[in-house]
């Protein structure tokens, strides 16, 4: 009899509790003053979110992805109803707005009729023979490249300052002149887990899916849908000087919603962990003599990442540059229809580079798993894979390489340029001589504060 109990537990824990019937008689009642409901989608599945009416009709409020929540405006007395988006006749949650409260949560949890949380594996093969080889060369006119080229910090110190980074008349601050790396939010790179058995990038070839959801749609889109981009915030790129365009997916919430489906079997792939959705967006459409500083991303939601190329018009190509430790730096060129997956909360990433083409065309997409809460999660410094001891030894690291006037900063005492090998800019007993600058910080740590302006908690980065 205990056996049987256990057992029973055991499948419950599993399969969930049954899935509710559903009230016949549900209907909305009043409209006795605002509510906002937040409603977490505990189910590993796209969840059909509808609001019933006076009549006790239904009207379609849209999806809730998997392991992912959504925040709707509503008043006392609304009633609403959750169905699986697999099989409509499979109700998983109802609920009315109370009176008397202006916010409240609302969970749907995983029952019976919809199965386990166990993650899909049976395109792993697919997705692995679209991987690229990471050492492929880099041949031909640098447009044409889709491969990763490896730089060291000799290699950085030819750079002509004018050709990266930010400009002296694209920013108000004189530190900022020719700047190529953010240096906030720094302090949670030591604390942010890797998420992926890899240097925490990954390049890869569409997948079918992802080439008949946006390449049509896009070349269509661009026509009638294309707007100016709003200026950044954060003080990341240059795009209240140059302007960049947008077509907003969140006007397309089919297309949306099929490419977070699609990413999230990829991201989920590449991790080997189950992921939630926490943001996608574009297209960012950037023209020429555009730049994005390397910078890290917000360290609650963006773990899991892909930049998505669309389409480009490039003279030259323009690679998503990754600092990586050991003082090494990565290019990494993409064609149309490719992607690279990255871990972007702790890996800094940009393109410094100034664009030199007329479109370059990017879609965003960022995960987290379920259970990360940021670098204040219990132990979050040894989750999934953890925090490897080489972490700190990139190029950007103490003292730093933080601007394209390498020549300018970096001068021994002939006035020749001295090129420091990576482990003197890595090793805290041997430092190179170069002056010592405050770091720019809040008084205060906190992972939302802007150090240009603006909060970074609704910044898409």
């Amino acid at each position: 009899m205990v056996l049987k109990l256990v057992i029973s537990l055991l499948l419950v824990g599993i399969h969930g509790k049954p899935c509710p019937k559903g009230d016949t008689n549900l209907k909305s009642n009043s409209e006795q003053g605002k509510v906002s409901v937040t409603i977490m989608n505990e189910i590993d599945d796209v969840i059909d979110l509808y609001w019933v009416d006076f009549d006790g009709n239904e009207k379609p409020q849209g999806e809730i992805m998997p392991l992912s929540d959504t925040v709707r405006n509503s008043f006392a007395g609304h009633a609403f109803r959750a169905r699986w988006s697999k099989n409509k006749d499979i109700i998983v949650a109802e609920f009315i707005m109370p009176i008397g409260k202006r916010e409240v949560i609302e969970y749907i949890q995983n029952c019976e009729d919809i199965g386990t949380n166990l993650r899909v594996t049976a395109r792993d093969a697919e997705f692995a023979s679209l991987s690229h080889d990471p050492g492929a060369p880099c041949q031909g006119a640098s447009k044409d490249w889709s491969c990763i080229k490896y730089l060291t910090a000799a290699d950085l110190s030819l750079r002509n300052k004018n050709e990266y980074g930010l400009q002296p008349n694209e920013t108000l601050r004189e530190s900022n002149a020719y700047r190529t790396v953010d240096d906030s939010y720094i302090r949670q790179i030591p604390n942010i887990p890797s998420v992926s058995n890899s240097p925490g990038y990954h390049k890869m070839s569409f997948t079918q899916p992802m080439r008949d959801i946006l390449i049509d749609w896009y070349f269509l889109r661009r026509n009638d849908s294309m707007h100016k981009h709003d200026v950044i915030p954060g003080g990341y790129t240059n795009n209240h000087k140059v302007a960049i365009d947008k077509i907003d997916l969140d006007k397309f919430p089919k297309i949306h919603s099929a490419l977070v489906r699609e990413m999230r079997q990829i991201l989920e792939w590449w991790t080997g962990l189950k992921l939630k959705h926490t943001s996608t967006f574009g297209v960012r459409i950037y023209r020429r003599d555009s730049v994005l500083i390397n910078h890290v991303d917000r360290c609650d939601t963006h773990i899991a990442s892909a930049v998505i190329q669309i389409h480009q018009e490039a003279d030259e190509g323009w690679p998503l540059e990754l600092y990586l430790p050991n003082g090494k730096v990565a290019e990494v060129y993409l064609q149309p229809q490719e992607l690279v997956l990255y871990e972007g909360a702790w890996l800094r990433h940009g393109r410094p580079m100034r664009f030199k083409g007329n479109e370059f065309a990017n879609i965003f997409s960022h995960f987290a798993p379920p259970d990360w809460r940021g670098p204040n999660t219990p132990n979050a410094a040894h989750l999934y894979n953890g925090v490897p001891k080489h972490r700190l030894t990139t190029l950007a690291d103490s003292p730093g390489i933080h601007h394209s006037n390498y020549h300018d900063q970096f001068l021994d005492s002939k006035n020749k340029p001295q090129i420091y090998t990576s482990e003197e800019l890595s090793s805290p007993s041997q430092p190179p001589k170069v002056p010592k600058k405050k770091e720019q910080r809040p008084n205060k740590f906190n992972p939302f504060s802007s150090l240009f302006g603006g909060s970074r908690q609704n910044q898409d980065l």
